[in-house]
């Protein structure tokens, strides 16, 4: 699967299409485009989209981003779909500000990326 760079942004940054699906109750996202992350632990969700599909709480855990002091949050259990890839049982943090995905290493560790960042193209395979 291809999906091209977001080039909204500068620099563009690669983006990945995602459907969240509820690993309890199995409703699912619309589409999503989400970042492709490296540098992220983990998945973040803002929480609009797994209240949506009343994804179950799993965890609560302490996370801190670069700059920024430690804060309690909440992981949530979702699966993934990413064309007709499927990760099953993936936990990912509820994001209570800002509107955007962030796939974080916990979810791409399980697939082969190729950032084409000249041609401005993410290559997602099994």
């Amino acid at each position: 699967m291809k999906y091209p760079y977001n080039r909204t942004d500068y620099p563009p940054a690669p983006v990945i299409e995602v459907i969240l699906v509820s690993a309890a109750e199995r409703i699912q996202t619309k589409p999503l485009m989400a970042f492709a992350d490296t540098g992220a632990d983990g998945t973040l969700v803002p929480m609009q989209y797994l209240d949506e599909i009343h994804a179950p709480v799993t965890a609560e855990m302490s996370v801190r981003g670069p700059g920024s002091d430690s804060r309690r949050v909440a992981l949530y259990l979702v699966d993934i779909q990413i064309g007709d890839l499927f990760l099953p049982d993936v936990e990912v943090v509820g994001e209570l500000s800002g509107d955007e995905v962030v796939l974080g290493r916990n979810v791409l560790n399980h697939l082969r990326v190729t950032l084409d960042g000249p041609k401005g193209i993410v290559s997602v395979f099994e």
